[in-house]
């Protein structure tokens, strides 16, 4: 293993692997690109080059609109373009993707402007196609010269499984191939960059690396503004002890023009954000997310980390044993001991601090892909040690880091597919879904109802906490849309309340099982998933403590034969739905429970023959 060396096989199998999954999933190439974060990178380039209206883009919004008609406008802030105090409108995202994508650009413009059937316009097929390859290029790119880096410090072979295991072990797989609009990739190439020219400068201290050094940590820096914790890279490379860091200071002052001319480098990496800045807003340096923060006083790391919604080592688990191996007393820990530790801890806390943890418009926290560059060198360590132990332990650990890698394509496929839907994700789907690949009826329960579903033979029936049919005097009856009786309970409010219980005369614990059955027609189906109306059993233990909300979306069982999670119900349908849910708390004395419609959106849908039955486990 040792002596085998792959040459550029490892790239050109990743390369031609991150083509196949970008063609399979080729309608990204458009929609990416189109809207959310992906438009916001991209935008510069045809508001810059083609229509010059980088203060207001309403031509390149015109243009937009010929490719999406139901586009909102700019002004309604839905993309992330709002009103500086100077009256123009600021883009918020950084401008480093947009000058990374332009080469790329130019050639899809060129194709364009001499084709009879695409529109110069900046959105029509030959942009689209050529923005998914400057993706793919750049990532490839930067996995060659992260592998050149590696193997300065471990073998071919560990270095070319290592490169393989970051591109389809990862979640960088599906922002390379499928997400290709994001940041991540792009920062990947960076980063690969900073690192490899951090370790020619203090190997060959010359202005060229020096430069390219500085050079690299600028568009770190006009890509995700706060990836700039990376800067302790170039200075802690290789530092792991007092001894080290003072002859690092030694170098730097030994080779001061050097430095000199790395910082002019940086500086003119991101003039072109600092000028754009000062032409939308009148100022140097202006905070573009107006009305986004950073909540530092209570970042969510654990969340961050371990939710089902996006945590990192949820969705990419292969980087947890890399990040405990980080602190492990290897050979080659001198490499990465003290600056990846601490860009990585600042990396996290500074991820998660911001209000919008989960990082919607994903798989996977996607924040943690423009540190894989770095987290390489922990994972080569972890893979050389692996090798030198023995055939049990080596064997083991490698069907461990398989196994962990192949989540991850799982996770990717059920993506891209549909099948799970990974920033909104809870406990009960992600666990019942661990060993499949497309949901069945039970899993599905368990992402409608956030419980897995119990074995119904394994229960019996103790209780029935409540039953109507609505036939007697309460508020919302209908009769126009009747299952059964005259009337039905007509749930179109924000909020219905149907009935109060007291807990106290009922044989329920904590821990037993609630089985809902109902029956449910919803009149209309044309809005988003996240907006079906609920079923909601509110638990309080008394009038102090908080109250526990277990809800279900009856409505979406409607005729969901594929047991989609983007399923909005059958409309103009009565179906009897049947479910179960926990008792989260301990009842007491002073326990209630309201059973109770929540509707947001005010969606018109009727229950009747609702039964709320109290089952405990035999």
């Amino acid at each position: 293993m040792k002596h085998l060396n792959l040459g550029k096989l490892p790239l050109i199998f990743i390369a031609i692997a991150f083509f196949i999954v970008g063609l399979l999933a080729k309608k990204n190439w458009q929609t990416s690109r189109q809207g959310g974060d992906g438009l916001g990178y991209y935008i510069y380039l045809p508001s810059v080059l083609i229509y010059e209206d980088l203060g207001d883009f309403k031509t390149t919004y015109q243009a937009l609109k010929k490719y999406v008609p139901n586009l909102p406008d700019f002004s309604e802030d839905i993309y992330g373009f709002r009103p500086t105090p100077i009256g123009k409108i600021a883009d918020k995202y950084p401008v480093g993707v947009a000058i990374l994508q332009s080469p790329f650009f130019l050639v899809a413009h060129l194709i364009a402007l001499q084709s009879k059937t695409f529109d110069p316009d900046g959105f029509s097929k030959p942009y689209q196609v050529m923005s998914f390859f400057s993706t793919l290029v750049y990532v490839i790119i930067g996995l060659y010269f992260l592998q050149k880096t590696l193997k300065e410090y471990f073998s071919p072979s560990v270095s070319a499984i290592t490169i393989i295991l970051l591109s389809m072990g990862t979640n960088l797989l599906f922002f390379t191939s499928i997400f290709s609009g994001m940041s991540h990739g792009y920062q990947f190439f960076v980063v690969s960059l900073l690192i490899y020219f951090t370790d020619k400068l203090y190997k060959s201290p010359n202005l060229y690396n020096g430069m390219a050094m500085g050079t690299s940590l600028g568009l770190i820096a006009i890509i995700r503004s706060q990836d700039l914790v990376l800067g302790l890279v170039p200075l802690l490379w290789m530092v792991n002890s007092f001894k080290s860091l003072s002859a690092r200071f030694r170098f730097i002052a030994s080779n001061f023009n050097i430095y000199i001319f790395a910082i002019i480098a940086f500086f003119m990496a991101i003039s072109p954000q600092i000028i754009y800045y000062k032409f939308i807003s009148g100022e140097w340096i202006y905070f573009s997310y107006v009305g986004e923060t950073f909540n530092w006083a209570a970042p969510q790391i654990f969340y961050g980390l371990f939710s089902p919604q996006n945590g990192w080592f949820m969705y990419t688990p292969i980087m947890l044993p890399v990040v405990l191996f980080m602190f492990y007393k290897s050979e080659k820990r001198k490499i990465w001991i003290l600056s990846l530790s601490l860009v990585l801890i600042l990396h996290i806390y500074i991820s998660y601090s911001w209000w919008c943890w989960y990082y919607i418009a994903g798989m996977g926290s996607r924040p943690m892909v423009d540190i894989y560059p770095l987290l390489g060198f922990p994972l080569a360590g972890l893979l050389s040690w692996i090798f030198n132990k023995s055939k049990i332990v080596a064997i083991f650990s490698i069907t461990l880091m398989t196994f962990f890698g192949t989540q991850n394509l799982r996770f990717t496929y059920q993506q891209f597919k549909g099948y799970i839907f990974s920033e909104f994700n809870n406990a009960a789907y992600y666990w019942s879904m661990f060993y499949k690949f497309k949901p069945g009826n039970k899993e599905y329960l368990a992402y409608n109802t956030n419980f897995i579903q119990p074995d119904s033979e394994k229960l019996f029936l103790v209780d029935t906490l409540f039953y109507s049919n609505f036939e007697e005097s309460v508020e919302n009856k209908d009769s126009l849309v009747v299952k059964t009786g005259k009337y039905s309970l007509n749930m179109h409010d924000e909020e219905v309340k149907i009935v109060m219980k007291k807990l106290s005369g009922y044989e329920i614990d904590k821990g037993d099982w609630i089985k809902v059955t109902v029956d449910c027609f919803i009149e209309n189906t044309d809005f988003y998933f996240l907006d079906l109306p609920k079923l909601v059993l509110k638990f309080k233990e008394d009038e102090n403590s908080r109250t526990i909300w277990n809800q279900a979306s009856p409505t979406a069982l409607i005729g969901n034969k594929n047991n989609s999670i983007w399923y909005t119900g059958k409309a103009k349908e009565w179906q009897r739905v049947t479910y179960f849910t926990k008792v989260s708390i301990a009842p007491g004395a002073q326990s209630t429970v309201l059973i109770s419609g929540s509707n947001k959106k005010k969606v018109k849908w009727n229950i009747d023959n609702l039964n709320v039955e109290v089952f405990k486990n035999k």
